[in-house]
């Protein structure tokens, strides 16, 4: 597959050559689906817990007497159907931890770039050339592109793009070969460098992903 290079300023400059086994998968909803779920359940801390009857202080007197009042024979105000008392079946911490094989991994990838690249929403760049700390020059980047929100990939851990991405709602920055299938859905425009296009391709020629 060959997509056009785009410098900084939004001018087409050259060409590039994207593998097809990465960047030309057929769309699988289920792979995708998995995966994301289990990036996201896995986030999770699991520690939320409500009270049962035995953690609620009070309670040890019985209300009424059993007989004689017209009432429902109770035996505590800590039961559940009584206002301040127990949560009946409530939720308890646990671990919702999902594993998802290595290779599950690499395929939902591969179909997230192959998505963005067949629906004309990934954009090359031959550098991005950050010598600072600048959101400006970021969100020049993306007005040059004529684009509002997108994911940016570099082929190493650009401190100056990760903090200059940092405080723009609508943009994010990952290493190349750090990035997953979630973090390239999350917006609808991918913005790689072309020296990061090697770094995928060796990266999916690998044995991990």
């Amino acid at each position: 597959m060959e997509v056009k290079v785009h410098d900084i300023g939004g001018k087409a400059v050259g060409k590039a050559n994207l593998s097809d086994d990465i960047f030309n998968q057929k769309l699988n909803d289920h792979v995708l689906h998995l995966v994301v779920k289990a990036y996201q359940a896995n986030r999770r801390q699991g520690t939320h817990a409500t009270k049962t009857r035995s953690l609620i202080r009070g309670g040890g007197k019985k209300p009424f007497k059993q007989k004689g009042t017209g009432n429902a024979r109770q035996g505590s105000t800590r039961s559940p159907n009584h206002v301040g008392g127990a949560i009946a079946h409530g939720p308890q911490p646990r671990d919702y931890t999902q594993q998802i094989n290595k290779k599950t991994k690499k395929l939902a990838t591969k179909v997230a770039l192959s998505n963005r690249a067949q629906n004309n929403a990934l954009y090359v760049i031959d550098d991005f050339k950050m010598t600072a700390y600048k959101t400006k020059s970021v969100n020049s980047i993306l007005s040059n592109l004529k684009i509002e929100k997108a994911v940016f990939v570099g082929h190493s851990n650009d401190d100056y793009m990760l903090k200059s991405t940092g405080n723009i709602h609508g943009a994010e920055y990952y290493d190349a070969k750090l990035f997953n299938a979630e973090n390239v859905l999350r917006y609808p425009n991918l913005v790689i460098s072309k020296s990061a296009i090697d770094a995928i391709t060796a990266r999916f020629e690998g044995a991990e992903a």
